[in-house]
């Protein structure tokens, strides 16, 4: 069994709002006020690839070298949790009242008692993207060769090639699942077949708001698609790359979301992603984000 190699030291953060991961072991949090908030100091300069949250103060974190955090306490303290891996682990996804899953470099795990153990699928695939329903089932990783995998009843299956595809994500009853990349794909069975939507950008990350499929991506340039009833909206916030983007799910008009990317600018949004404002700066680039507490994914 090999455990995370780096522990966490230091003061911490807490509360809800806005936590962001990436290089050189960054962890912050922006707070509900827009400002950036104490964030957690760790001994470690593994990058933090993706940070994956529920309820009112659970979260998880992965990074290179077998990393895995995890917080009860809404960001207070950090401790590691030991994975039978040590390789690159680069997603994760939760289910409100089900298992935690983990991907990474020929690696995918569950956990259905919050982490205290971890079950490996046997599969060699290099997973890039994981989305899991936060009320049903359905469960979707995206490969590198952009084959799109569904695990159900214990086991992993390919069951589509989505070329291009980085990103994925589901509506929170699992219905439908988006795909961002080579602009978008929809899939209503499951991730069996998918339709095409041309976007003029190259996406990386996406986050559905809402069961009707509504979906929020992030991409090069500053590129921001918004997918509301098969149309797409695109603009552009900043000239960096974006990496990474959550808002939350959008039962209001004006849910909170935050976005950044390569040059660690967070763009913050509180109409749920047709409007953004910038934040602050965290002056390292910022691969994951989600929001503890209400507004999780």
């Amino acid at each position: 069994m090999v455990g995370c190699k780096k522990t966490p030291t230091g003061g911490g953060g807490g509360g809800g709002g806005g936590w962001l991961v990436g290089t050189q072991g960054l962890m912050a949090n922006v707070d509900s006020n827009d400002k950036l908030g104490k964030g957690y100091a760790l001994d470690t300069s593994d990058a933090l690839n993706g940070i994956a949250c529920r309820y009112l103060g659970e979260a998880w974190v992965v990074g290179d070298n077998g990393t895995l955090l995890y917080t009860h306490d809404a960001g207070v303290t950090w401790s590691s949790q030991t994975v039978p891996t040590s390789a690159n682990l680069r997603a994760l996804a939760t289910q409100d009242t089900g298992p935690v899953f983990v991907a990474g470099d020929g690696v995918f795990m569950t956990s259905s008692d919050t982490g205290a153990h971890w079950t490996s699928i046997a599969e060699q695939a290099s997973f890039r993207s994981l989305a899991a329903a936060q009320r049903g089932e359905t469960v979707l990783a995206v490969a590198d060769d952009g084959g799109v995998w569904s695990f159900a009843n214990g086991a992993l299956t390919r069951v589509a090639s989505v070329p291009g595809a980085r990103a994925i994500a589901l509506s929170p009853d699992g219905n439908t699942a988006v795909i961002a990349g080579n602009g978008f794909a929809v899939s209503k069975d499951a991730g069996h077949t998918w339709q095409t939507i041309a976007v003029d950008a190259q996406l990386e990350d996406i986050n559905v708001t809402d069961d009707d499929g509504t979906a929020v991506a992030v991409g090069d340039a500053g590129a921001i698609a918004q997918l509301s009833f098969g149309k797409v909206s695109l603009q552009h916030v900043g000239t960096a790359d974006l990496r990474t983007v959550h808002i939350a799910d959008n039962d209001d008009y004006d849910a909170t979301g935050y976005a950044a990317g390569n040059d660690g600018q967070v763009y913050i949004t509180h109409d749920s992603g047709w409007t953004w404002q910038s934040g602050p700066s965290l002056g390292r680039t910022v691969l994951g984000v989600d929001q503890i507490g209400d507004g999780h994914r």
